[in-house]
């Protein structure tokens, strides 16, 4: 039949008979003729203003426009290694031709919905008159007669209302859907397009759903069970009625056999034998990387090229930046050193218990609980079912545990009879020994307190892991972008490159004392982690050290507007208060700035603007949009080396010291803010700038005394390292690329002076070419190094515009001030211990 101009239905359809028999016409008797003669007559008269009224009351869209039809399919963000972590959809389908489908799960649905799907041209009269009788003997309706090309029309054309307006509609549009589609060209769309539960439509992505394979790959009685799904996806769901899935399963099988796709009943009584055993797709997105694919999803949405249409139904293949493996050590490490970090803040009686809420605690299950095996280092919640003095039993699902005392030893309690009860909903997490390997339960809880983590290539800029907070499904809010915290003294190498840049070097000398800075009409007068000073002290030991005085007075010599620029230049676009406590970290800074920043000093002084993207496509594999590295010198090549050296003595000697095991290179800082309220640790190898931030969503909720960067933020840096060192992922070697322009000289640590001669502790210094020291060692400056801070006044020359008035303190004591100072190692001298309390903001 030919189609008609502009998509409109014709009036009437006629069906041709193929003539492949060629048989002569039979007689047609002269009654029957003229019985005919008066039925062309009727429908002449009646089916021409028939025909045209309903042309007129009925509205039927154009068929054409499923030649561009593209059903809403699923965005997918890929890892840089191809590795598919997020999708976003508001339909979960995978659009694949009915070539990549299974012939089982073709017949099977062929068989169940439309038997003559192949031989009809859009509707079935005899499917139609079948129905119709067995809902007038059943007297309501009990079978349908809609035709595949019939559901395809309503699913993509008609609302689902239920009227005979619809119904004309529906039967129109599948006979003009006939007309233009081939019989696979309709069935491969109404495949795709059909819902199959769980959010899954089309049979490629039921197929992973349920079965964990692709719809090529299904079975007889897997193809049967899709099928099945097809009349109430919900009731006949395998996850959530299994009964009522294999009862449907048998149905279809049965259809399949009575309409020879399955040949011999032995196969049909094997079919229906079989169990519904469902899988999981090893492709399936790992459920890491929540935050940087919200990052991701942000991205597209607000963007005016992309927009929310095209990210939930368009099928974008976005490429980023994450690797997945470092992702996965960020977020292990990340919550393992929160919950760490919890736990000695104590333990909190549980918030919910089942009694009290009148829930029987035998009968509970948590939606959380599942089939999978348990694994280490991830928190489940427990129901507490009897507490004595030998521990407590709880119970997981259908597994019941047993924790002794040792498991919670912790919290101080021997007991936990009165510290718990039956019904609380407590968290328990499998530890595993390192050596014996030997699995034990343990009690531990919720973290209150939150972190962030960023990883960023040196080189690239690219985003290779991005952690906001301890869970995404617990708190969305992005700590590693969003927040803006304040930076202690992770701020402090910006003010030292900025007094590099000036021509100071690490050899320069500062007198660390108790100082007084005229700030307006008020006085700063800055103090030293525990109240201790050390008086003539170099730019190197400072930094290594996290020395607060030498920093301020730094600031104060090299001038506030330098010092911002610099740090501006390094990437930090957070405002920066020009006042004499910003050296020590008073500016809020996200994360992601600050580990950009840092990246500087690894890249030899290029900042490279972070990213999370490579390349977003269509599902051609068109390029819709490449995101390429934005560089900008921010600082000389060896400013920046120099200052990374000396970074590297805080790994070596100070206040980073836990690392110092750690294959070389390595150089970072510790930041810790007044009252413990933030803990950072930001450190480089040549590869990776790597940072993590640990504090309360409160920012005047204090760690706690002790939660300085080395004691919290560390820790969790050091996690981190290792398990990249073991994914093989970083190269051990001596030290950074070393640019030209630079000399490495020997210096004593303490005087500053070339490293020869009766020195006090020498190391390998780097300098930029002719600032190096020029005067050796001497027995004086060992002698001046042993005195009082106050003693060695006389004895030191200030620097042009260092402040040089003292300030009363007395509490003030000699010694060097650190969070965690290393033993001196060359000199055998005890280091002196700080003591228990402290009312001094640390570095």
């Amino acid at each position: 039949m030919t189609a008609i101009p502009g998509g409109s239905l014709p009036l009437c359809y006629t069906l041709t008979v193929p003539d492949a028999l060629d048989l002569p016409p039979p007689a047609i008797p002269h009654r029957r003729r003229k019985t005919r003669l008066v039925i062309l007559v009727l429908a002449v008269v009646l089916g021409i203003p028939g025909g045209f009224l309903l042309a007129h009351a009925i509205s039927v869209p154009l068929v054409k426009s499923l030649e561009n039809y593209q059903p809403a399919i699923i965005t997918r963000i890929y890892d840089r290694n191809g590795i598919g972590f997020a999708e976003y959809s508001i339909q979960k389908r995978i659009v694949v031709a009915k070539r990549d489908m299974s012939p089982a799960v073709v017949q099977a649905i062929i068989a169940t919905e439309d038997a003559d799907f192949y031989h009809h041209g859009g509707i079935n009269p005899k499917a139609i008159f079948r129905a119709a009788l067995k809902d007038l003997i059943a007297r309501k309706k009990v079978e349908g007669a809609s035709t595949l090309t019939q559901q395809l029309a309503k699913q993509v054309f008609l609302t689902p209302a239920k009227d005979f307006r619809r119904k004309i509609n529906e039967a129109f549009l599948a006979v003009d859907i006939e007309k233009n589609f081939t019989k696979d060209q309709i069935f491969e769309l109404y495949a795709n397009q059909v819902y199959l539960g769980h959010g899954a439509y089309g049979v490629e992505a039921a197929s992973r759903l349920y079965f964990g394979k692709h719809a090529k790959d299904l079975s007889v009685p897997e193809g049967a069970m899709i099928a099945g799904l097809i009349r109430s996806p919900m009731y006949y769901s395998p996850i959530t009625h299994p009964d009522h899935a294999l009862a449907r399963r048998n149905h279809v099988l049965r259809r399949m056999y009575e309409e020879h796709y399955i040949l011999t009943k032995e196969l049909f009584q094997q079919a229906l034998s079989s169990p519904i055993v469902l899988g999981t797709f090893k492709d399936e997105a790992p459920r890491i990387g929540a935050y940087f694919a919200e990052e991701i999803r942000q991205h597209i949405e607000k963007s005016e090229k992309f927009g929310v249409e095209n990210l939930y139904q368009h099928g974008l293949k976005v490429y980023s930046t994450l690797d997945l493996r470092m992702q996965q050590a960020s977020e292990t490490a990340l919550q393992r050193g929160l919950r760490r970090w919890d736990r000695r803040r104590g333990f909190r009686k549980p918030a919910r218990n089942l009694v009290t809420e009148g829930i029987d605690p035998n009968a509970y299950k948590d939606p959380s609980w599942s089939n999978d095996p348990y694994v280490t280092d991830k928190l489940y919640p427990a129901v507490v079912s009897t507490i004595d003095k030998a521990g407590v039993t709880v119970r997981v699902g259908r597994d019941s545990m047993t924790l002794p005392a040792a498991s919670f030893a912790w919290t101080q309690h021997k007991s936990m009879e009165g510290v718990l009860s039956r019904g609380d909903i407590i968290y328990i997490r499998l530890d595993e020994d390192s050596k014996t390997h030997a699995r034990k339960w343990m009690l531990d809880q919720l973290p209150q307190v939150q972190g962030a983590v960023v990883i960023i290539d040196v080189k690239s800029g690219e985003v290779r892991a991005l952690v906001g907070g301890y869970d995404f499904q617990i708190s969305k809010f992005n700590r590693a972008i969003q927040s803006r915290r304040q930076t202690g003294s992770s701020f402090k190498p910006f003010v030292y490159g900025a007094a590099f840049e000036k021509g100071m070097t690490p050899a320069d000398t500062i007198f660390d004392e108790p100082v007084a800075i005229p700030v307006g009409n008020q006085i700063y007068s800055p103090k030293n982690y525990y109240g201790m000073y050390a008086g003539i002290v170099t730019i190197q030991r400072a930094l290594e050290l996290s020395i607060n005085v030498p920093a301020v007075k730094t600031w104060m010599m090299v001038g506030a507007d330098h010092v911002v620029d610099f740090a501006k230049r390094c990437g930090i676009t957070s405002d920066i208060p020009r006042y004499p406590s910003t050296a020590l970290g008073a500016a809020g800074v996200s994360p992601i700035e600050m580990v950009g920043a840092y990246n500087v000093f690894a890249n030899q002084g290029v900042y490279v603007k972070p990213r999370l993207i490579q390349r977003i496509v269509d599902q051609t594999d068109r390029v819709l949009e490449e995101q390429n590295a934005e560089l900008s010198e921010a600082t000389q090549a060896q400013v920046a080396f120099e200052l990374g050296h000396v970074m590297r003595g805080t790994i070596d000697r100070g206040t980073g010291y836990e690392a110092h095991g750690l294959p070389p290179p390595l150089a970072g800082k510790t930041g810790t803010t007044n009252s413990y309220t933030d803990a950072w640790f930001i450190g480089f190898s040549p590869e990776y700038t790597i940072g993590v931030w640990v504090g309360y969503d409160d920012p005047s909720r204090s760690l706690g005394g002790g939660g300085t960067g080395a004691e919290v933020a560390l820790p969790i840096w050091i996690d981190i390292v290792k398990q990249i060192d073991v994914l093989k992922l970083r190269t051990s070697r001596p030290e950074f690329d070393i640019p030209q322009g630079i000399v490495m000289r020997p210096m004593d640590l303490k005087s500053g002076r070339r490293g020869e001669g009766p020195c006090e502790r020498v190391i390998m210094e780097a300098f930029i070419a002719g600032q190096e020291p020029d005067k050796d060692c001497s027995g004086a400056t060992v002698a001046v190094s042993k005195l009082p801070y106050y003693l060695q006044k006389p004895f030191y020359q200030p620097k042009e515009l260092e402040p040089t008035q003292s300030a009363q303190d007395a509490s003030a004591r000699s010694g060097e001030s650190a969070e965690s100072p290393a033993p001196n190692v060359d000199e055998g001298q005890k280091v002196v211990p700080p003591p228990a309390t402290s009312t001094v903001p640390p570095p």
